[in-house]
């Protein structure tokens, strides 16, 4: 096939389907006893030809899709408005030990701290942990009679889940319909997503978390090693971060 004056970028894959098609069209002559028209060879070489064309225009595609534009940001803890409160919740699995943790901050328009907590999971996955920390950042919420709720998290793949159509063989099934009962009170939540970089203080205490005994802490004053961040939050200190551009 090279001294028949065509040349392929690609010979190996080409050469590799030239002779699965022969292989093939072979078991078809010997099984069902169907024969090739006209050239056979040609006509291989024309669908292995055909097939790598199609292959490398999807393969451009998809690389095209795969390096979505990115663009650098600035990223900081934002106050809700004026009568609403802010949760923000996070939840960590140690990659050592598997040790589950979670934690939240309540927060008001000014920055001020109203409430959080603290939960010692026991061994479980990083989602269940994030999924565990919003259900209790929505128990300490509504248990404070807040009314106009922002829930923050930096796992999307946990609003995801809460947004989808419940199912009932989920693995966290349960979790998931307690939050969304939760949700579904008398009262105005919005689960918003936001970045690391935003979350920092409900990080810090999921990580705190592995200094309290098993269950769930709550927190009546924010522990003292907290106030830097607290203070960086409430003065709007921002971290850079590369992002997915959005299309508008």
């Amino acid at each position: 096939m090279r001294d028949s004056g065509e040349r392929h970028e690609d010979w190996p894959s080409f050469f590799a389907l030239v002779c699965w098609y022969i292989w093939k069209y072979r078991n078809e002559y010997i099984f069902q006893g169907k024969k090739l028209a006209g050239s056979s060879i040609n006509y291989v070489k024309s669908k292995a030809t055909g097939w790598l064309q199609a292959w490398e225009r999807t393969s451009l595609q998809l690389d095209c899709n795969s390096k979505p534009n990115r663009t650098d940001r600035l990223v900081c803890w934002g106050a809700p408005p004026r009568g609403w409160s802010k949760m923000n919740t996070d939840g960590a699995a140690q990659g050592s030990t598997g040790m589950a943790t979670a934690g939240g901050i309540l927060r008001d328009s000014d920055g001020d701290w109203l409430g959080g907590f603290c939960c010692k999971i026991g061994t479980g996955s990083a989602i269940l942990a994030e999924l565990w920390g919003i259900h209790q950042g929505l128990l300490t919420a509504w248990n404070q009679n807040t009314q106009f709720l922002i829930l923050e998290t930096d796992s999307k793949l946990a609003i995801e889940l809460i947004r989808k159509r419940e199912d009932p063989v989920h693995p966290h099934s349960t979790i998931l319909t307690a939050i969304r009962r939760l949700m579904a009170q008398n009262w105005v939540v919005q689960l918003v997503h936001t970045y690391r970089e935003g979350n920092r203080a409900a990080d810090w205490l999921s990580k705190h978390s592995l200094v309290y005994p098993f269950g769930t802490h709550e927190l009546m004053n924010p522990p003292s090693q907290l106030q830097q961040i607290l203070l960086e939050d409430t003065l709007g200190v921002s971290f850079p971060r590369m992002v997915v551009q959005t299309q508008n």
